[in-house]
């Protein structure tokens, strides 16, 4: 199974950028968000903002230390539904995450390397597209 998705243009810093981020939805007991990832091969796990993670009520434990470019930050371990998919091509699954101990200044969700494993993802800048492949090994159930 294959999945392709455009680009998202935003306005970035004044200026316009386009972004490989796609549609998911989100769940947790019963409740769901439909939102929209990045893909962020620069990233190691999937990141869950604070307000999406009470939203769904998720189990946080383990606190540890995070870092990214904006610096060290507390994070939580948990556990999140995704569904990534367009129609009848739906791939679901239910992942390790990490979510902020405080609201970050990027409130968005972020998919790593983690999500990663489970696509052949191909990011084509010249097009603006993202396209993602199921592995054969590790598929999204």
């Amino acid at each position: 199974m294959s999945l392709s998705f455009s680009y998202r243009k935003e306005i970035f810093h004044n200026k316009t950028r386009f972004f490989p981020k796609i549609p998911i939805l989100l769940q947790n007991k019963g409740h769901g968000i439909q939102t929209s990832a990045l893909l962020d091969s620069g990233a190691t796990d999937i990141f869950i903002p604070k307000e999406i993670a009470e939203a769904l009520e998720l189990e946080l434990k383990n606190p540890a230390e995070a870092e990214s470019w904006s610096g060290k930050f507390t994070v939580f371990e948990s556990k999140i539904g995704i569904v990534v998919g367009k129609g009848s091509q739906t791939l679901r699954q239910i992942m390790p995450c990490l979510v902020p101990k405080e609201k970050t200044e990027n409130e968005e969700v972020v998919f790593g390397r983690s999500f990663f494993r489970f696509f052949e993802i191909t990011f084509d800048e010249t097009n603006k597209t993202t396209k993602l492949k199921q592995s054969i090994k590790k598929g999204l159930k």
